[in-house]
């Protein structure tokens, strides 16, 4: 291989590890994720990305503990607390209806609005 394509190929992987980013890969058996990744189980291999990267709304009335944690504003606790009130008082009707969770209080919801739903639309 010439220097020149050394080179190229060298300037080649930098710019896609720039523009392609970094995907880790864990095995299956670490099911434990910081709240910043999201995993994607594909055979016996769990391809994490970060959160940004996860397309489509967080249905609230159907999302987990740790899909809600997705949200901005939601860490652990207040994730559970949304599962805790969603099954004790059944689905959500519009995103509004959150404020009556502890903790979650209308700037909290305006910091997720447009990235959660109550249905299945916009997902």
């Amino acid at each position: 291989m010439t220097d020149q394509q050394e080179r190229g190929l060298v300037l080649l992987v930098c710019a896609g590890l720039l523009v392609g980013g970094v995907v880790l890969l864990w095995p299956r058996a670490r099911d434990a994720h910081p709240s910043w990744v999201r995993p994607i189980h594909v055979a016996d291999v769990v391809v994490v990305v970060p959160t940004f990267v996860a397309a489509g709304k967080v249905n609230v009335n159907t999302a987990d503990a740790t899909e809600l944690t997705r949200l901005p504003g939601i860490g652990d606790v207040l994730a559970a607390r949304i599962v805790a009130y969603r099954s004790a008082h059944g689905p959500f009707r519009t995103l509004d209806d959150l404020v009556a969770v502890k903790g979650i209080g209308p700037s909290t919801l305006s910091g997720f609005r447009e990235l959660a739903t109550v249905s299945d639309e916009g997902q």
